[in-house]
């Protein structure tokens, strides 16, 4: 587990692609998984896409640290998140979601203590309706501090 100093440091931390290599946009119930690297090599990042099979606009963009944890976690055309209802919030920006419901699209932050469990409404920057969800992960990547976009092909069915 992270502490929320060590989580936020890695999440600000300038990322770049691991490798050159093509990769392809994930068509309807695909995945896809990128290593990014930090600028000076040290700590590796992970980008996972995951798109849904049925509903063909559900898709996933998830940034990890160290493997395992999630720093970030966006979520379009999927179910409500509900927050945990807590006493005292771990984050002052998260008082108005404490206990609530966060319908889709949403971000999860990393949250000592709570892993992924928090949930906020996807910033405008993020989602619009005109945005295709390829746009989404150029989006989100630029969001997570990535300074050179990966190698992924758009796919003709996104």
């Amino acid at each position: 587990m992270l502490t929320q100093s060590e989580a936020d440091a890695l999440f600000a931390m300038s990322k770049k692609p691991k490798s050159s290599n093509g990769m392809i946009f994930p068509h309807s119930g695909e995945k896809l998984l990128a290593e990014f690297v930090s600028l000076d090599g040290r700590e590796v990042f992970l980008f996972n896409i995951t798109r849904g099979s049925i509903e063909v606009s559900k898709c996933t963009y998830q940034k990890r640290a160290r493997q395992v944890e999630i720093l970030r976690r966006l979520d379009v055309g999927g179910s409500p998140h509900p927050n945990p209802a807590v006493d005292m919030v771990p984050l002052n920006f998260l008082a108005p979601y404490n206990g609530i419901e966060i319908p889709c699209p949403h971000l999860h932050i990393y949250v000592e203590g709570f892993a992924d469990k928090w949930a906020i409404p996807a910033p405008d920057d993020l989602i619009n309706p005109d945005a295709d969800l390829y746009v989404v992960m150029e989006r989100f990547l630029r969001y997570c501090n990535v300074q050179e976009m990966p190698n992924i092909e758009r796919s003709l069915f996104i």
